[in-house]
């Protein structure tokens, strides 16, 4: 099974290690920035030529319609092509919707509630994102199994780490299952780490392709781009373990055997909001 692990910046020496976060933020924001332009860009383009073509129509009809040479069959064939046309106006809009508030989770550790240091029991957190996610859900094939020890406290941001469970979650679901498969399951676990716990997060789906998981964590890679994803989630990811959680993120997988991903948690003294 291919492993990978992306180097803590504790590896580094210390007196670098804070400009060296600073500037890795930096660069990641800078190409999220220029990609979710570009990504935008498509539907605004694509609706900037369906409005104008709509006014050319409108104009025609109306013309038309004022020379008395409307008839039924060109105004049923307007009604017909507006429809269409407003029909894809709508889902471009949705598109770029989707993909700001995709984007505007990245910067979740500059919101107030993000931001909240909080001593967490990691079991009765994990039992709530378990509990929400099946009380909201419309997805029904998901099977949850959590694995983790009582009493196992951490100083952390719960948020983030809701936000995490989900956007996995959101990842396997669209990724993860061959059609037909009835035991889809979710393991989530935590086992002691050194001076804290890792976390674990691993499916029992088809798995990923050696050349497909190296690019998983990259913004904007996506092996279904065609059915209107955005290739931002599991970016996303990266970017809360690294930049707010402190940690590496390991992932594995292999044709037919999953996929699993893991991080470390530690406990995070209070820090400056600025």
């Amino acid at each position: 099974m291919k492993k990978a692990q992306v180097p803590h910046v504790s590896q580094i020496d210390p007196s670098e290690q804070e400009k060296l976060i600073e500037s890795e933020k930096m660069a990641a924001m800078g190409g999220l920035v220029a990609g979710v332009s570009h990504e935008i860009n498509t539907p605004l383009g694509v609706n900037i030529g369906n409005c104008s073509l709509l006014i050319e129509l409108l104009a025609e009809v109306r013309r038309d319609f004022d020379d008395g040479k409307l008839d039924a069959n060109q105004f049923d064939e307007f009604l017909n092509t507006a429809q269409d046309l407003t029909s894809s106006m709508l889902k471009n809009m949705q598109r770029a919707s989707k993909l700001l508030s995709s984007f505007k989770r990245v910067a979740v550790k500059n919101t107030d509630e993000a931001s909240k240091l909080e001593t967490v029991d990691l079991a009765e957190l994990v039992a709530e994102f378990v509990q929400t996610y099946n009380a909201t859900s419309n997805n029904s094939i998901i099977t949850f199994n959590t694995r983790i020890p009582p009493n196992v406290n951490v100083s952390t941001y719960p948020t983030i780490i809701l936000q995490i469970l989900a956007a996995l979650t959101s990842n396997v679901i669209i990724h993860a299952f061959a059609p037909g498969q009835k035991q889809c399951e979710i393991t989530i676990s935590v086992a002691p780490a050194g001076d804290g716990y890792q976390l674990s997060f691993t499916d029992n789906g088809k798995g990923v392709e050696e050349d497909e998981l190296k690019k998983l964590f990259e913004p904007f890679y996506t092996t279904k781009r065609g059915a209107g994803n955005a290739g931002l989630g599991l970016s996303i990811v990266y970017n809360m373990v690294k930049a707010v959680l402190h940690s590496d993120i390991n992932y594995e997988s292999a044709p037919g055997k999953g996929f699993s991903v893991s991080f470390k948690l530690h406990n995070i003294l209070e820090e400056s909001t600025e």
